[in-house]
């Protein structure tokens, strides 16, 4: 299980987080707004005018939004080669969404060559920003040993992480963990407990793991 599959839902929260620009002397913060209110208006043409211009100046910001632009084809053709080298300029200036979504174009080849090991190195930087999603996808790849040995201790310490930021998947991987003492002391009381934290947030999965957690609890308590 990751989160591939929601990195635009992911990429659309983090564009929300974006600050101020350079363009020109007189108001660069004003100059990024006219782009980050022509994107929430539907208006992507107008968007990638505005944050162009600041991108190539440098601004991590603009940078992180035309890849955004470039990853959904809004207002431009889809292009996720693109949006991978616009992340990959904003990555690199400690960008954590940036460094988050290109670790799931190098974790699904989409834009890149697929490559585990450049997956791990950007989830990894954007784990350690406190990226919650980074943090959960960074567990799956130390429980499957891909992009760098395997180390079920290790991944059991970043769902945590992830669990303890209200990650709903996280919690309920953690509580699997504990379920069946990968990486971490068995413990059904722990276990139960995360999932009932996932279930709590509507996440099926641990809706059915304690549906089959909770009648064993009971039935070793006889």
């Amino acid at each position: 299980m990751t989160k591939a599959g929601c990195t635009a839902a992911v990429a659309l929260l983090g564009v929300l987080l974006c600050g101020a620009g350079r363009i020109h002397a007189a108001d660069p913060a004003s100059d990024f707004k006219r782009g980050q209110n022509a994107y929430a208006a539907g208006d992507y043409a107008q968007a990638a005018k505005v944050w162009r211009p600041l991108a190539e100046q440098g601004d991590a910001q603009a940078q992180y939004g035309m890849g955004l632009l470039a990853k959904r084809g809004l207002g431009e053709p889809r292009d996720p080669a693109a949006a991978a080298e616009w992340w990959r300029k904003a990555a690199s200036q400690g960008h954590t969404t940036a460094q988050f979504n290109l670790g799931v174009l190098y974790e699904g080849g989409e834009g890149v060559r697929k490559s585990d090991d450049e997956a791990f190195r950007w989830y990894r930087l954007a784990a350690e920003r406190g990226d919650p999603d980074a943090q959960f996808n960074l567990g799956l790849l130390y429980a499957a040993g891909r992009g760098t040995k395997r180390d079920l201790a290790a991944a059991a310490g970043w769902y945590r992480k992830a669990a303890e930021q209200g990650d709903a998947a996280a919690q309920y991987t953690l509580g699997l963990a504990y379920a069946a003492g990968m990486g971490i002391a068995e413990d059904r009381a722990a276990a139960t407990a995360w999932l009932r934290k996932s279930a709590a947030q509507g996440f099926q999965p641990a809706r059915d793991a304690l549906a089959k957690l909770e009648p064993e609890r009971k039935e070793r308590k006889r």
